[in-house]
C-alpha cells in the first residue's frame, strides 16, 4: 500500500494492441448471475477516499463520486474486498467480505449479529461520525444514530476496562486523552472520525443491455484508516473474561481489533501469521510496527501487529524475497530470510548442480538472511526452476529435510 493506486494500476496494465493485457477476454459475474464484459476501448477508474454509502442490494460502494460494484466472480475466481476478514472462533481468517456476504459491512451487523466471543464489536462506523448521526429527512438509509451510539458505547467500555491494566505506563490523566473528560458518562466525549477509506482500481464493464458497471478488477481495499505506529512495547496484558488483549508503546494504548469486519493478525519474522499467544508472552521490549485505525489520538485498534518473533512449533520457514535471472550474463541471484537458521544448512539445486547458500544470522532476532549468487556456473537460459533445500547439520542418513521447495522461474521472475 506504499505505492499509490494510480502507480500500481499503470504498472500492472501493459498495453497490447491497444488493450490492457489483464483485461483481455475478461468477464465479471454479479451476485444476481449477470455476466458482464469488459468495455472496449478500455476505461479505467481509481478511487481512494472516505465511503459515502453502501448498497447491500446492488453490492456497491459509493466513494469519490463513483459507485463501485463488487462482483461475485472475476474470470471464474471468487472476489473479496482486501483488508476485510471473517474470522473463526479461534481467531483465524477464514474468508473476506464480498458479494456473497456483503451485508457484513453494515455497522448494525458489526455491533450485533456478527460479533464473536473474541470481538466485543465495532467501535468506528464506515461513515463519518457526523454523517452517521444525521437525523434530517434527506439522510441516506444507511445512516443510523442508534448504531452510532452503540459504536461509541463499545469504544468507551473497551477503553475503560483496558486503561487500568497498564498503570505503570498510562498516567492518571490518560483517560482525558481518550474522551473520558468527566467521571460520569454524560461527560464522556467520543472522538470524531472520518468514514472508512475505500481504495479501488479497475475498469468499466457492460451487461447485455449496455449498462455500465465500475468493477475493481485491479484492486479493492477497505480500511477504517491506515494509521501506523512503531516502537518498543512497554506493557502488555493478555485480557480475558471479555476483555481484549492490549499493550502499550509509550503513551499509546493498542488494542487488538474488535470489529468483526476486519482482521487482528500477529505477523512474525518471515511475514507469516503466528499465534497471538507468542506475542503476548514475549512482547515487552520488542520493537514492532502496528497497522490499524485510531479512535482518538491515543488509542490504536490493531489489524496487523508486525514483529520479529517466530513460532517454534511451526516448520522452519525459508522465504526468498528477491529473484534475478540474467541470461546475458549467466547470473542468478536470490535474496531471502530464514526464521530459524540454527543447525541447518541451506542449498540451491539448479539444473544438475547443488550450491551451498550462506546464512548470515541476526544476533537480535535470531533469524538469518541469505544473498545467493551464481555467475557463469550454469547456463541461465536453460534454467526453469530452482530447488531450495535445508538439511539438519549432522543428522543421521534418512532424516527428513528441514525444508524443501521448488520455485518455477516463470512464477517468481516472470
Amino acid at each position: 500500500m506504499q505505492a499509490t493506486l494510480r502507480s500500481a494500476l499503470l504498472a500492472s496494465t501493459f498495453l497490447l494492441g491497444g488493450l490492457a493485457a489483464p483485461g483481455l477476454a475478461q468477464t465479471a459475474t454479479l451476485a444476481d448471475g449477470r455476466v458482464l464484459s469488459l468495455k472496449t476501448p478500455l476505461e479505467l477508474f481509481i478511487t481512494e477516499g472516505p465511503i459515502w454509502d453502501i448498497n447491500t442490494s446492488a453490492k456497491s460502494v459509493t466513494v469519490t463520486g463513483k459507485t463501485v460494484t463488487i462482483p461475485a466472480v472475476i474470470n471464474g475466481v471468487p472476489f473479496t474486498i482486501g483488508g476485510t476478514a471473517v474470522t473463526s472462533a479461534a481467531g483465524e481468517i477464514v474468508d473476506g467480505i464480498g458479494a456473497h456476504n456483503f451485508d457484513r459491512l453494515l455497522d448494525e451487523n458489526a455491533v450485533g449479529r456478527d460479533v464473536t466471543p473474541l470481538q466485543r464489536g465495532a467501535v468506528r462506523s464506515l461513515f463519518s461520525t457526523t454523517e452517521n448521526l444525521r437525523q434530517d429527512a434527506l439522510r441516506p438509509v444507511t445512516r443510523n444514530a442508534t448504531v452510532q451510539q452503540q459504536l461509541e458505547a463499545n469504544y468507551f467500555s473497551t477503553t475503560r476496562d483496558l486503561i487500568p491494566l497498564h498503570p505503570t505506563v498510562l498516567g492518571p490523566n490518560f483517560g482525558s486523552l481518550t474522551g473520558f473528560l468527566q467521571t460520569e458518562s454524560t461527560g464522556w466525549v467520543y472522538p470524531q472520525s472520518s468514514g472508512g477509506t475505500f481504495k479501488s482500481a479497475g475498469h468499466v464493464y457492460l451487461d447485455s443491455a449496455g449498462n455500465r458497471f465500475l468493477i475493481p478488477d485491479e484492486e479493492a481495499v477497505l480500511e477504517l484508516a491506515e494509521n501506523v505506529a512503531g516502537g518498543v512495547v512497554t506493557s502488555v496484558h493478555p485480557g480475558g473474561n471479555g476483555v481484549p488483549p492490549s499493550f502499550t508503546m509509550g503513551n499509546l494504548l493498542v488494542v487488538f481489533n474488535q470489529d468483526p469486519r476486519f482482521p487482528a493478525s500477529t505477523i512474525g519474522l518471515v511475514g507469516t501469521e503466528i499465534p497471538r499467544s507468542i506475542f503476548l508472552q514475549q512482547a515487552v521490549g520488542q520493537e514492532i510496527t502496528v497497522v490499524g485505525y485510531m479512535v482518538s489520538e491515543h488509542v490504536l485498534f490493531a489489524n496487523d501487529v508486525e514483529t520479529s518473533l517466530v513460532d517454534p512449533t511451526a516448520p522452519i520457514a525459508v522465504v526468498p524475497q528477491q529473484w534475478l535471472f540474467k541470461n546475458s550474463g549467466n547470473e542468478i541471484r536470490i535474496r531471502g530470510i530464514v526464521d530459524r537458521p540454527q543447525g541447518i544448512a541451506l542449498t540451491a539445486r539448479i539444473l544438475n548442480q547443488t550450491f551451498p547458500v550462506t546464512l548470515v544470522t541476526d544476533p537480535v532476532t535470531g533469524g538469518a538472511t541469505f544473498d545467493f549468487r551464481t555467475k557463469g556456473q550454469v547456463n541461465v537460459s536453460q534454467v526453469t526452476q530452482v530447488i531450495l533445500e535445508a538439511r539438519y547439520v549432522g543428522a543421521p542418513a534418512g532424516t527428513p529435510l528441514a525444508f524443501q521447495q521448488t520455485y518455477l522461474r516463470s512464477v517468481v521472475a516472470p
